[in-house]
């Protein structure tokens, strides 16, 4: 049964001539048919009238109503007939009413244009079908391929959703313990104000020893500290509206270090610091400008989860080939000695929501959020990867 389905399936080897013939010009058909007309006709000269092979005029004009169109099928149909009537008048001892033999000869050739403009119909209609049934599987795969891409774009758009989700949720989270953070230091401020207050207090009094004395002057220092980083903390959170005034670069940076220095003692990073004395200020918005540094120094850190050197670098150029009217650029250079940006994610580092950390761990918004304070302040922002390994993010401004 098998054998027979594969039989059947596998195209004859009359299909293949025909498809064959399909593919050869007019003028070709026209000529093989005519050829095939003339050898029929000479067959049928030789055979007499002991065999007739009238039937066999029939395979020209077959030949050629389907390989040529209706036009060769019908002409064939025509020379056919002609061909038979001319067998017939010269073949020896032919007789007859000649006007029988042209009504059978027109008889003929009118049979013959029948079968001719029959198969060329069957032709030209197989020809349109073969066209739809193309025409409709292409369309049909162009909207398989239009729908696989719209679920594929439907499912990203879902992750996307849930991604976004999650991270409103993480800044939802991430802004109340903001609120509660100032809260706490709200109510750790009066402690250390009444600490301060009592160590300067002893300190007036001349205590008799020399230790007693060292040891209030460090608690008054170590309060005054403390005040420091709450109020630091305190302004970091406190929402406000931009506010540029001129700035010491190398001062911004120092406080951006106290408010990360236990996070980064606490992850083993070692902090260098290389800061130019004699900058220039710049018009900052100093809180804004402490989130770009600390948001940076935190990402250092967190590249290097086992340890390692960040170095922070402040400098002036000249410009290189700028007119040498133009202010010099001011540069902040944060290295870090971990493992690098991989290359297919630098070009998309201050994508807003796109984060390599694991889910729940990071919202893809610190750095795009670094990269538009920077240019509000008119400055520039670049994450390279280091030759000798690790990153370096590189914040440029332009010195009044």
């Amino acid at each position: 049964m098998g054998a027979l389905v594969t039989a059947i399936g596998r195209p004859s080897w009359h299909a293949s001539l025909l498809e064959w013939l399909g593919r050869q010009g007019r003028a070709s058909v026209a000529a093989g048919s005519l050829a095939l007309v003339t050898a029929i006709g000479a067959v049928d000269y030789g055979t007499g009238s002991e065999v007739s092979v009238t039937l066999l005029y029939l395979m020209p004009v077959a030949l050629g109503a389907w390989a040529g169109g209706r036009g060769v099928g019908v002409g064939m149909a025509g020379a056919s007939a002609l061909t038979w009537l001319g067998a017939g008048l010269l073949e020896p001892g032919a007789g007859g009413d000649p006007l029988v033999l042209a009504w059978n000869a027109s008889t003929l050739a009118g049979m013959f244009a029948l079968v001719a403009l029959a198969l060329a119909a069957l032709r030209q209609s197989k020809a349109n079908l073969e066209a739809a049934v193309a025409q409709r599987t292409a369309t049909l795969q162009e909207e398989v391929l239009q729908r696989r891409r719209a679920e594929v774009r439907l499912q990203q758009v879902n992750a996307d959703l849930h991604s976004t989700q999650l991270q409103l949720i993480e800044a939802a989270k991430m802004e109340a313990v903001g609120r509660m953070a100032a809260g706490v230091a709200h109510e750790v401020k009066n402690p250390l104000m009444t600490l301060g207050m009592g160590a300067g207090y002893f300190l007036q009094r001349r205590p008799a020893h020399a230790d007693e004395a060292a040891l209030l002057q460090d608690m008054k220092q170590a309060v005054g500290r403390a005040s420091h980083i709450i109020n630091g903390l305190l302004d970091f959170a406190r929402p406000r509206p931009r506010q540029l005034a001129p700035a010491d670069l190398n001062e911004v940076v120092d406080d951006a270090l106290k408010l990360v220095r236990h996070q980064l003692a606490t992850q083993k990073v070692t902090v260098q610091r290389q800061l130019q004395p004699g900058l220039p200020p710049l018009p900052l918005d100093r809180v804004r400008m402490e989130h770009v540094i600390v948001n940076l120094l935190t990402n250092a850190a967190q590249a290097m989860p086992g340890g390692g050197t960040v170095t922070v670098r402040t400098s002036m150029h000249a410009g290189g080939d700028r007119p040498p009217d133009q202010a010099p650029q001011i540069r902040l250079d944060i290295e870090d000695t971990g493992e690098g940006i991989p290359p297919e994610h630098l070009g998309r580092v201050f994508d807003p929501f796109f984060t390599t950390k694991p889910l729940g761990e990071g919202t893809g918004l610190g750095l795009s959020i670094v990269h538009r304070i920077v240019q509000i302040h008119g400055g520039g922002v670049v994450l390279a990867n280091l030759s000798s390994g690790g990153a370096c993010a590189t914040v440029t401004f332009r010195s009044s």
